[in-house]
């Protein structure tokens, strides 16, 4: 293996990282570590939050210039969006503080972060933090437990990290 390009990898996921911490009842915290700020999000087991990622991550590394994810968090919640997708992806990531009642859905969001993310960089944070929530819990079988009964998202990692066919 090329050491030069072992150390640049790590450098740059030391600019960018994503975590996904079990908490306890049902609840994880997404963390979102950017070369100058660090970004937590709360979310509840009413959704597959982590699946959504995962799913966000599919739809750019099939080609899309846009994804969204959202981490639901009772009534609340946190949505990931990004556009204009080659290369890079902007982000945003914004907390809407009711995602259930259907009047005051998606209103009075705030920005919690927004800028440039790399999409290859995205995916690799998303196969790591998917990957280390399987070995936090156990198994999926554990992870399943714990989330409320929602499966952990293996087929949608088998289709990230390319040992499933594109389902298109």
């Amino acid at each position: 293996m090329d050491l030069t390009y072992r150390l640049s990898e790590v450098i740059a996921m030391v600019e960018f990282s994503l975590d996904w911490i079990m908490g306890q009842a049902g609840s994880a915290e997404f963390v979102a570590s950017f070369p100058q700020e660090v970004i937590e999000v709360h979310t509840t087991y009413v959704g597959d939050g982590l699946g959504s990622i995962v799913k966000a991550a599919n739809d750019l590394r099939l080609g899309s210039s846009s994804a969204i994810a959202f981490l639901p968090a009772e009534p609340g919640g946190t949505c990931l969006f990004f556009s204009g997708a080659g290369k890079e992806a902007y982000l945003q990531i914004v907390q809407f503080a009711d995602m259930q009642s259907e009047s005051g859905r998606w209103g009075g969001g705030v920005l919690r972060w927004h800028g440039k993310v790399e999409v290859t960089q995205f995916i690799r944070g998303v196969t790591l933090m998917a990957e280390a929530v399987l070995v936090q819990c156990g198994g999926a079988a554990a992870y399943s437990k714990a989330w409320g009964g929602i499966p952990f998202p293996a087929r949608e990692m088998s289709i990230l990290t390319g040992t499933e066919p594109d389902p298109r």
